[in-house]
């Protein structure tokens, strides 16, 4: 019988959702580790490819805070022998990813190889006694020849599991480009398809600008701060731009110690929290018209075979994206991102002016001391701000807008994009990330959102809480701040009581808008304030 177009019999590592071959090895690992008596025992292989490294395929250190990673490369102090088994002492194991080290005090290291490379089975001790107990030849055999059985297998079953996934996300991307009325809602499939496939924490696309020389980030899944949102890549500056020259896949294990990398957007990567990610070119034409990126906030060592898994992936990801239809797009992102600079331009500006303005008079109403006809002025003037900003906010949504639906996901990301502070660690949840929300009510749990992340902003030195929760019945969206921080004065919490009374009245409307509800709560005994919207389900499907 033969196979379907794509579907392989045999992965080399890990890759993808797939741990098959670490799982595999791990009773094996764990068996041989107890009958050496020793403190770890690691399985270690070096693929034949020109290049490879020594990479860690399992592990297995019970009470270990930091083991190596599945795929993680290492270097070895000392080389044993690559045809006898031998017993070390001091044997240095130190990561080539991150400053980290492993010293076994003695050793048993046992070389294995198969038609694809060679590797070696370690089982060590990392406390000075007890010593590890010699082995039989026979005992030393068996090792070796249950690991490249296991190895085998483990490799097989990954085919299973990684054909499976490629071909769940085929399906995806071309029921997409049937299915979407535009490139854009295909393109928006490829990065809910690529994310689930690698189940990493974001997925993201650039697409080339009007001198196609240089790639802009189109669309993006769970991706936080603004400068990183804003990025612009010229061919053969940072992943996406190396992976455009080279014309294939490329992957970036720590991106900030990355040396290949040239001209790289290395701190406005390292505020968005990303520390290991790949980039593959799609290619249309003979042109690339795109790049799609996945990545990880934690150090996560992508493999070989995770390259090969997105370059399929991106062959896939090339189905109904034509030419003209994907330059058509191009043009109409552009001329998006132009009105949503010129949009977050106004906002810095007139709307911020504005929230001043207005706090500061209400700040000089509530005095009690005030003359009347101060009071009185002061009064109006807040009224006049208020009306102002909410006159001007409704230009701006009507400039940047969209009358679709969003992801809970996409609802959070604009909302991160309002803080005045995008490298104070603000911390997005959602429960359910890829969950709809109707376009009324993702746009007034936004605005919600927007307006007390400024305010946190403004006046709390300490990060804050956002998180967005949807269940059956209703969405809950709640910041939550730890207060102002040790260096606040004593005035503080009472100019912030003056400055939320604009703010909660401005949130209280966008909520009464899809018939929510906004509570400023203070928790008891706790320093902060809790901004909590709560939208039904009910009468806004």
């Amino acid at each position: 019988m033969s196979l379907p177009v794509g579907v392989r019999t045999e992965y080399l590592l890990d890759a993808g959702r797939s741990h098959a071959i670490y799982t595999a090895l791990r009773p094996v690992l764990s068996e041989v580790r107890r009958m050496l008596g020793g403190s770890l025992g690691l399985v270690g292989y070096r693929p034949r490819t020109p290049g490879s490294d020594l990479l860690v395929l399992a592990v297995d250190a019970p009470g270990m805070a930091d083991p190596p990673l599945p795929n993680e490369s290492f270097q070895l102090g000392s080389l044993p022998s690559r045809h006898q088994p031998s017993v070390l002492a001091d044997l240095l194991l130190s990561s080539s990813l991150r400053p980290r080290q492993l010293l076994l005090r003695s050793a048993l290291v046992v070389p294995w190889a198969d038609e694809h490379g060679a590797g070696m089975v370690i089982v060590g001790q990392t406390r000075t006694t007890p010593a590890l107990p010699q082995t039989t030849a026979d005992v030393v055999r068996r090792m070796s020849a249950n690991v490249r059985k296991t190895v085998s297998t483990g490799r097989r079953q990954g085919a299973v599991e990684i054909n499976r996934d490629l071909q769940r996300a085929m399906k995806e991307v071309a029921a997409g480009a049937v299915d979407c009325a535009d490139v854009g809602g295909a393109l928006t499939t490829l990065l809910r398809s690529v994310q689930r496939l690698f189940n990493s924490d974001v997925a993201y696309l650039s697409l080339p600008e009007h001198d196609v020389d240089t790639f802009t980030f189109d669309q993006v899944l769970g991706i936080h701060t603004p400068d990183f949102r804003h990025l612009r890549i010229r061919e053969g500056q940072g992943l996406g731009g190396l992976a455009r020259s080279e014309r294939h896949t490329v992957r970036s294990l720590n991106y900030a110690r990355d040396s290949r990398l040239q001209a790289a957007p290395v701190a406005e990567t390292a505020r968005e929290g990303i520390v290991s990610a790949m980039a593959t070119p799609i290619v249309v034409d003979e042109q690339v018209q795109a790049v799609l990126y996945v990545g990880d906030r934690k150090l996560r060592p992508y493999s070989e075979t995770d390259e090969d898994v997105l370059g399929e992936f991106a062959g896939y990801a090339t189905l109904g994206l034509k030419r003209r239809a994907t330059d058509a797009y191009r043009r109409d992102v552009l001329r998006r991102q132009e009105q949503e600079r010129l949009a977050y331009d106004l906002h810095d500006t007139a709307v911020r002016g504005l929230l001043e303005i207005g706090f500061a008079a209400e700040r000089g109403h509530e005095e009690h001391g005030a003359d009347p006809d101060v009071r009185a002025n002061l009064a109006s003037i807040a009224a006049a701000a208020e009306r102002c900003m909410d006159a001007l906010r409704g230009q701006l949504d009507t400039l940047i807008g969209s009358s679709s639906e969003r992801t809970a996901d996409q609802v959070v990301e604009e909302i991160a994009e309002a803080s005045l502070r995008p490298d104070a660690g603000h911390r997005f949840t959602t429960n359910r990330p890829d969950s709809t929300l109707p376009s009324a009510v993702a746009e007034a749990l936004i605005r919600i959102g927007q307006e007390a992340l400024v305010n946190v902003d403004l006046h709390a030195e300490r990060p804050a809480e956002i998180s967005l929760e949807t269940t059956a019945e209703r969405w809950v969206l709640s910041i939550a701040d730890a207060g102002p921080g040790p260096r606040s004065t004593s005035g503080h919490s009472e100019e912030r009581a003056a400055r939320s009374h604009l703010g909660v009245r401005a949130m209280q409307r966008a909520a009464e808008q899809v018939s929510g509800q906004v509570e400023r709560l203070s928790p008891p005994d706790v320093e902060g304030y809790v901004v909590r919207a709560t939208v039904p389900t009910r009468n806004n499907s």
